[in-house]
């Protein structure tokens, strides 16, 4: 084709010249250039450089006859010149160029390219049009004069074609980052370059209509290509790839400007920057996205194969829902695409479908999820919009993606990224979609008690439309987020959650209480499972001895409080199912409570068996054992007859006590206590026994006078000792007791004082507790001040320590009281408010013994029931120091 044009050419202008020779040109004395070469030329006398001095920043005439040669480096044979020549000053090493404004076509025919000329430039007007340096004639427009076009007349006076042979053209080879002001107007090959994406696929011009393209190299220098409507070529395709191309440089300001001869300039067939593989023509698919997936291997990993899927895409940021991301599906799956873009709805439109070139995009993993990305700097993002054109290729409208039908609890990996139906669920929560301007997690459960969560952004525009609180359908698309999640697209997606909502706390699975609060009583976490256990209430919500928000329910061995958020009406003995989900176990003093009850938990209420309460000993009653359990203490009566069951009573068997708190607005509160001794049945609550009514006192045997069992006259002082050798770091002191009796005598609740000196009350250091300690017939007890140097000293140890200060650490001039289990004294050593110094009971450095014929205490002091030694004492002692451990005889009567 291009040898054609030339033919034409060359036959075009044999006729134009024979035309020209023989024409009238009268109007206009139009000369054509010569068609014959001049052998003879004028001297070149000055240089490219010294012309461009002349210039001073306005346009001139040159005057002086000065002569430049040059050589052709442009051609107008395939139209995208015109009306210009470009020539510089040495067809393969140039260093400078100009522009020459020519009132001429098909410049070609007379200066090819490569021919050499001569420029006569007197009277030529020079410019330097915005970089460029133009010669040429001149015209003059609102006032200001420009170079234009040299009118033909005049071409033959300035342009001289010598014989010589044409010569070859050889561009310079730059990269774009190497241009500068030299070479305007020269030929030059420009290396490692690409079109940018707005001109893919595009034509190098429209008809008739000038187009400016912007050509880049792969460090995002640029260089702008301006092609001309009327070119040849103006409706080819501009190339793909990357390469070199060939043309003549011009500037405007700052931006060069590379206008090529004919499309033999253009070799740019070679892959683009980044190894970008585009077409012009949507590519065929050849992979899934399922196939994408599984070349992720534990880290991210960027494409560099020409992989190509078909897609639908499922999701996009029209609702806000979705942000900088879109969401597209094949037959495999689906999956997640990064997009550093916003109003994606624009370009991405829902259920279009789109083939993606995947060759460049980077596979990546976040929060458990694939993502397709870039990686721009080390780190994955999103794809931006000046990308698009490597990725994506936009198709026709598809059929509506048929979301996955799917249950909860069927929910795989498999399924993430792709547009799922999730059946029979609905929202736990009566809500908004967002909340607080926040993104926010909607929990959605089906019948069964499995959840997923609705994932909403606080950009969605529905985002204060209150939850649909029916069941149904809900569709999105599956997230991955710690756990699998839900995001909607738009309000539609939940349009079908229109039928009955269904209980989900009917279809719980029963566990036993004590598997209850084995697996969470010390946790205090909400429980999520779906379980149910049964048990009997064994408190009495009717007697109100028990806050009306609680009761306390039993099964097997094992009890344990409810709190309810509202009053309740569980009769006592009921039998009565509890759902668990959604409540909490928590563990405080009073045992295992389980919080947040409604009446909703209450599966079912019908009546039960009676529980048979637990015999237990107080001892085991104190234990905490048997915490809201039921159980029965035998053999106590009330302590004080005389009150009423409201407030704190106080309950013996004569040896032990314990105390019952009964609310004073219980029913019974204001009742006398029941006479009596017998059977008290309770729940052990905290330190209390939490009784349902007066009934559970069954109190059928005879009341007993305590104060003649705490107490014995058996039991009594046989002994004080105060060695003369004792001291601090060696104290041998000692008291000593004996049971004259013929029965073993409980301590429990009894005591020994010591006043000391002259003192009428005592001090809590100077009290010795004998509780726990039981005395056999006949026998000793024996309290020591330090029990390890009583030990040294008399070879055992004692009964009991008493302590520094206690009433067994006397120093001989103090009084002793014997408390029985009732607090009553029973027996006496001195007197007191009286110091036993110089007295008849000082036993100072010495001892006081009891007779051995004193077989009962005694609440008067009497002398002569006791020998006495000391080193002062009063007539009738015995004024003789006692030293240990050879003048007493501890544990002996």
């Amino acid at each position: 084709m291009q040898n054609l044009k030339r033919i034409i050419a060359f036959s075009s202008f044999i006729s134009i010249t024979l035309m020209l020779i023989f024409a009238c040109v009268a109007d206009d004395e139009y000369t054509p250039p010569k068609d014959s070469c001049i052998g003879e030329m004028p001297t070149v006398n000055t240089t490219f450089e010294a012309v461009k001095v002349l210039y001073k920043g306005e346009v001139l005439q040159i005057q002086e006859e000065l002569i430049i040669e040059g050589y052709i480096n442009s051609s107008d044979l395939t139209g995208n010149f015109f009306g210009s020549i470009h020539f510089q000053n040495h067809p393969s090493n140039p260093t400078q160029g100009f522009q020459l404004e020519l009132d001429l076509r098909d410049l070609y025919l007379f200066y090819p390219m490569g021919q050499k000329i001569y420029l006569n430039l007197k009277g030529l007007y020079l410019d330097n049009n915005k970089g460029t340096f133009k010669l040429g004639g001149t015209f003059s427009a609102f006032g200001n004069l420009s170079v234009g076009r040299l009118p033909a007349t005049k071409i033959n006076e300035h342009i001289l074609v010598p014989c010589d042979a044409v010569s070859v053209i050889t561009p310079k080879k730059y990269l774009i980052s190497e241009l500068d002001s030299t070479m305007v107007n020269i030929l030059v090959t420009l290396q490692n370059v690409e079109l940018t994406p707005a001109s893919l696929c595009s034509t190098y011009a429209e008809p008739q209509k000038a187009k400016t393209h912007i050509l880049k190299d792969c460090e995002g220098n640029e260089v702008f290509m301006e092609n001309s409507g009327f070119a040849d070529f103006q409706a080819a395709l501009l190339p793909l790839g990357n390469g070199t191309i060939t043309g003549v440089l011009t500037r405007n300001q700052n931006n060069y400007i590379l206008t090529v001869r004919d499309l033999e300039d253009v070799k740019m067939n070679n892959v683009r920057c980044g190894g970008i593989e585009y077409y012009c023509e949507t590519p065929v698919a050849n992979t899934t996205i399922q196939s994408i997936k599984e070349m992720y291997k534990e880290t991210s990993i960027t494409l560099k194969v020409p992989l190509v899927i078909k897609v639908v895409i499922t999701a996009n940021d029209s609702s806000g829902n979705f942000y900088k991301e879109i969401y597209v599906q094949d037959e495999s799956g689906g999956i997640n695409i990064k997009i550093e873009e916003i109003a994606l709805f624009e370009t991405f439109q829902l259920n279009h479908e789109i083939t993606i070139a995947v060759n460049g995009i980077t596979l990546h993993k976040v929060d458990g999820e694939f993502v397709l990305g870039v990686l721009k700097d080390d780190a994955f993002s999103g794809i931006q919009e000046e990308d698009f054109y490597r990725f994506f290729y936009l198709g026709e409208e598809a059929q509506h993606i048929t979301p996955k039908a799917i249950e909860i609890n069927a929910i795989s990996e498999k399924d993430l990224g792709s547009l799922v139906a999730i059946t029979s669920v609905q929202f736990i929560e009566e809500s908004t979609f967002v909340v607080s301007n926040k993104d926010t997690k909607s929990a959605v459960t089906d019948c069964f008690a499995n959840e997923i969560f609705v994932s909403t952004s606080r950009r969605f525009k529905n985002g204060d439309s209150l939850l649909p609180q029916e069941n149904g359908i809900i569709i999105g698309i599956l997230q991955y987020d710690g756990k699998y999640q839900l995001r909607i697209r738009n309000l539609e997606d939940v349009s079908q959650m229109n039928t009955e909502r269904c209980n989900v706390l009917q279809n719980a699975t029963e566990i036993s209480l004590e598997t209850l609060l084995m697996g969470f009583g010390e946790t205090s976490e909400e429980i999520v499972e779906n379980i149910k256990i049964r048990g009997i209430i064994t408190s009495n919500y009717s007697t109100l001895n028990l806050e009306e928000t609680k009761a306390i329910m039993q099964s097997g061995d094992v009890g344990i409080e409810l709190e309810f958020d509202a009053p309740h009406q569980l009769k006592v003995n009921s039998k009565i199912e509890i759902a668990l989900r959604g409540l909490r176990i928590k563990k405080d003093k009073n045992g295992f409570l389980l919080t947040n009850i409604t009446s909703e938990h209450i599966l079912s209420s019908v009546d039960g068996n009676t529980i048979q309460p637990e015999i237990i000993g107080l001892e085991a009653f104190l234990t905490g054992n048997y915490q809201n359990k039921l159980v029965q203490i035998n053999n106590f009566q009330f302590k004080d007859l005389n009150s009423t069951y409201g407030g704190e009573n106080e309950l013996t068997n004569c040896e032990d006590q314990f105390i019952i708190s009964i609310s004073n607005t219980a029913t019974f509160s204001n009742v006398s206590v029941v006479k009596g001794r017998g059977n008290v049945v309770g729940i052990p609550f905290g330190n209390n026994l939490y009784v349902r009514d007066a009934m559970d006192f069954q109190f059928t045997d005879s009341y007993e006078d305590c104060s003649l069992k705490n107490t014995s006259t058996s039991i009594l002082i046989s002994e004080i000792a105060d060695p003369d050798n004792s001291n601090t770091t060696a104290n041998m002191r000692f008291i000593e007791l004996f049971n004259a009796g013929s029965e073993p005598v409980s301590l429990s609740g009894w005591s020994l004082r010591r006043y000391t000196n002259s003192n009428t009350e005592f001090t809590a250091r100077s009290v010795i507790d004998l509780t726990g300690y039981t005395m056999a017939p006949l026998s000793a007890f024996v309290i020591a001040a330090d029990a390890l140097s009583f030990e040294v000293v008399y070879g055992f140890s004692p009964d009991l320590e008493g302590g520094t200060g206690g009433a067994a650490d006397s120093n001989g001039d103090d009084t002793m009281h014997l408390v029985d289990g009732n607090g009553k004294v029973v027996d006496v050593f001195g007197v007191s408010g009286e110091d036993g110094s110089g007295t008849n009971h000082e036993f100072e450095d010495g001892r006081a013994v009891r007779n051995t014929a004193v077989v009962k205490n005694n609440t008067d002091y009497t002398f002569s029931e006791w020998t006495i030694y000391n080193d002062t004492g009063a007539d009738g002692t015995i004024n003789e120091p006692k030293t240990a451990p050879q003048d007493f005889n501890p544990k002996t009567r």
